[in-house]
């Protein structure tokens, strides 16, 4: 009874219509690898490579399972749901398969799918951690913080040591405004992944928030491990801004724009810097028409850009400024007041 049961369950959870006809199916949609149209648009080496694999075993569910995992990373989620109920066809004893399936469904926002398959998966694999996970992680999306605890601390029964369910309980409570249980949730992350690179970040970030000057060993020990993570680096900046180390604000702002010239923000705060601390107004006018010219739709950009106008005493550009923050922003109080105040 508990094998025809989730035999029927399989069926059920992907929309397979027979699953005693499964192989047939497979070997028919096998045949429309040969002119695979995703494998020509896409011209990826590995896609290509797992498809003359699978002329060779049309009957591999672990193909399938691969060429869906493909298709997630190549954002092809409608691809890899295909491809990932094939897999669980030809072989439904396997979490992994029902979970990429998951997976893409998140990327495609369909998280009320996504819950119904977790749910179902978890009673078929009720010791599969990384189900409880996304089910975890999908209760938090919602702002369901209890259930999300919930089920990391039911993932944390069966393996005490996850460094990605105490990540996610320093994230919930994070979110839920206890930042001291978050801390602590994201130390034991660190504790039990000393690579956990987000855990270090979100750590700095909390203390940073305090302006303590101990965000700076975390961001650092992020940075250790992803050297080239420009969000990490401007965090830093923002930080050595918010401390009065103005200069050493702007050098790391200059280094993040030096590994991304877009980054209007980078461009903003030192903008700011120069308007509210350097008092060069025309410096600070640079920096924010720069932003500008990455986003045209910045409106705290265009505000400050007219209330260094202002400074100048260039009324017509500052109202200029003041008018597209207000199309942008009908009512933005900081536009509205400075237009009184012209």
């Amino acid at each position: 009874m508990t094998i025809n049961y989730f035999a029927l369950i399989s069926c059920l959870i992907l929309g397979i219509t027979s699953c005693k006809n499964s192989t047939t199916n497979v070997n028919n949609e096998v045949v429309t690898t040969v002119t695979d149209s995703l494998s020509i648009k896409l011209n990826n080496p590995a896609l290509k490579a797992v498809n003359a694999q699978l002329l060779k075993n049309p009957n591999d569910a672990v193909l399938y399972y691969n060429r869906a995992t493909i298709y997630i990373g190549l954002k092809q989620q409608e691809a890899a749901i295909a491809d990932a109920k094939r897999a669980v066809g030809l072989d439904s004893s396997k979490a992994e398969y029902y979970l990429t399936i998951v997976d893409a469904l998140f990327s495609l926002n369909k998280t009320r799918n996504a819950k119904d398959i977790l749910e179902r998966i978890e009673k078929k694999f009720p010791t599969n951690t990384e189900t409880l996970l996304k089910l975890s992680e999908l209760y938090y999306l919602v702002k369901q913080y209890q259930k999300a605890i919930d089920y990391t601390n039911k993932a944390l029964k069966i393996d005490e040591n996850l460094a990605k369910a105490y990540y996610l309980k320093g994230s919930i409570y994070r979110e839920s405004g206890d930042t001291a249980k978050a801390l602590s949730s994201l130390e034991t992350a660190t504790e039990q992944d000393n690579k956990y690179e987000d855990a270090f970040f979100d750590i700095g970030v909390i203390y940073a928030a305090r302006k303590l000057p101990i965000a700076f060993d975390y961001y650092n020990a992020a940075l250790k491990l992803n050297p080239k993570n420009e969000n990490i680096k401007f965090a830093r900046a923002k930080l050595l801004q918010d401390l009065g180390k103005i200069d050493e604000a702007i050098s790391e702002y200059q280094y993040v724009l030096q590994q991304n010239k877009n980054r209007e923000d980078c461009l903003y705060n030192i903008g700011a810097i120069y308007l509210e601390i350097k008092k060069d107004n025309k410096k600070a006018l640079e920096y924010f028409t720069q932003a500008i010219a990455i986003n045209s739709n910045y409106t705290q950009a265009y505000f400050a850009r007219g209330f260094a106008y202002a400074k100048l005493n260039d009324k017509q550009n500052a109202k200029a400024d003041y008018i597209m923050c207000l199309k942008l922003e009908p009512n933005y109080p900081p536009a509205v007041q400075g237009m009184n105040e012209l």
